[in-house]
């Protein structure tokens, strides 16, 4: 018995690690995203392309708790503060660039 509650442990806690946003949804992220029109300040930084922000080399967030504290800091910028649930829904969207397992 000890076996099998440790084995459905280890499988739940993989899961979690799966899906570093599990309460995000990327498509309400996205809309997010365009809403607040989040790559006006990218495409200023990146000439042009604001996407390539996150996939640049030298970019500054490489954790999911990274990216989850820089869409704060993002909102902040530009005076508009993400709840909780708003900043799991971007981090899934912008984890389309990340790829953070």
């Amino acid at each position: 018995m000890k076996l099998i509650s440790a084995l459905i442990l280890l499988c739940t806690a993989t899961a979690a690690l799966a899906d570093p946003f599990p309460t995000g949804n990327a498509l309400a992220g996205q809309k997010l995203f365009v809403k607040y029109d989040c790559n006006q300040c990218h495409n200023k930084i990146m000439k042009g392309d604001g996407n390539k922000i996150f996939t640049r080399i030298d970019r500054k967030r490489n954790t999911p708790e990274g990216l989850i504290e820089q869409i704060g800091m993002c909102g902040g910028n530009v005076d508009v503060h993400f709840t909780p649930q708003e900043t799991q829904y971007l981090a899934a969207y912008l984890n389309r660039f990340y790829k953070f397992k």
